[in-house]
């Protein structure tokens, strides 16, 4: 546990409460440790509440569903179910490639 004096504990606690870096999630213990790492957080902007947070991920998932929905607009559809034509090939009705079954050889 490290010991500061009163008027280093008092700048900087003044500064940590001025820059309110206790919104950014900092500890008070944190910020006297190394200031010059936590100084830079007090021009950013505060992290979202937790409400704000649940609103920007559903504007995020419905910008992915409308993209999604770009992507697939000109595709065939049946149903409003996005299909994709089948390209195989059927075996012929008649000939040697039609036999499907198993001679023993004599």
């Amino acid at each position: 546990m490290t010991t500061y004096t009163d008027e280093h504990l008092e700048h900087y606690a003044d500064r940590f409460v001025a820059m309110r870096l206790d919104l950014h999630g900092i500890t008070l213990e944190q910020y006297l440790a190394a200031p010059q790492r936590y100084e830079h957080l007090a021009h950013e902007p505060f992290p979202l509440l937790p409400a704000q947070r649940a609103v920007a991920e559903r504007v995020y998932a419905q910008e992915l569903a409308e993209e999604a929905e770009r992507q697939t607009a000109d595709l065939p559809r049946r149903n409003g179910a996005v299909v994709e034509p089948l390209h195989h090939h059927r075996h012929p009705k008649r000939g040697p490639s039609a036999n499907f079954t198993r001679r023993a050889k004599a």
